[in-house]
């Protein structure tokens, strides 16, 4: 068995006696509960909520005899918590669809041109603070400006998806989520907070190397 498979995780998934089975999944999920709370206390909403969402991501781990869990694959490239936090968050998204249907993040509070900012805000912070998009403001766009703005959303994703999934996990923590870089330290396994800032910085620049190779530059002409 790998090593990239944690222990508790291993015997969860070789036990077969009911009882042991039953042992095994109490010591899968107090090794694993504050990871799963956190990812579900992220989505927001009152404490019952965020527990509904918690119990929905055990039942889902828990489903089939852990079919989601035996999907893991230990070779030794992602972490298992990683991987066990999208997964989280997947569960916690079919959750929200399952009780309210897809959303938009118009209806919750904040306009379309609210959510165009922060995307725009998003990439500012990715690529480097000296872009400027201010020229492609909401007022009086042009479609010129508007399929300038795609495209550098575009490039973007295209750059985010060439990053190894912890390194794109780690993004969304920091960029989407808003969380401290010492929880995202703890959260996928670094050894401390300044670890977690380097890698990081390195997996900045190793974006803005992509974008760069797609056209975009420090400034917007």
């Amino acid at each position: 068995m790998s090593r990239a498979l944690p222990l508790v995780v291993g015997r969860l998934l070789s036990t077969t006696e009911p009882a042991a089975r039953d042992a095994a999944w109490g010591d899968f999920v107090a090794a694993h509960s504050r990871l799963i709370f956190h990812v579900a206390r992220g989505f927001g909403g009152d404490r019952d909520a965020i527990m509904d969402r918690y119990a929905h991501v055990l039942d889902h781990l828990r489903a089939d005899g852990f079919h989601r869990i035996r999907a893991f694959v230990a070779d030794g490239r992602s972490e298992f918590t990683t991987w066990l936090v999208v997964v989280a968050q997947h569960a916690c998204l079919d959750h929200r669809r399952r009780r309210y249907g897809r959303v938009r993040r118009a209806t919750e509070g904040a306009s379309a041109g609210d959510d165009d900012s922060n995307a725009r805000r998003r990439l500012v912070d990715l690529v480097g603070s000296t872009i400027d998009l201010s020229s492609l403001g909401d007022d009086g766009r042009s479609a010129e400006d508007m399929v300038r703005v795609a495209e550098l959303y575009h490039a973007l994703d295209a750059a985010l998806e060439s990053l190894p999934s912890r390194d794109r996990l780690m993004v969304k923590l920091r960029f989407e989520d808003g969380l401290p870089i010492a929880e995202i330290s703890r959260n996928l396994g670094f050894a401390n907070r300044f670890s977690a800032h380097r890698h990081l910085a390195d997996v900045l620049r190793t974006l803005r190397r992509a974008l760069e190779r797609s056209g975009v530059r420090d400034t917007v002409p």
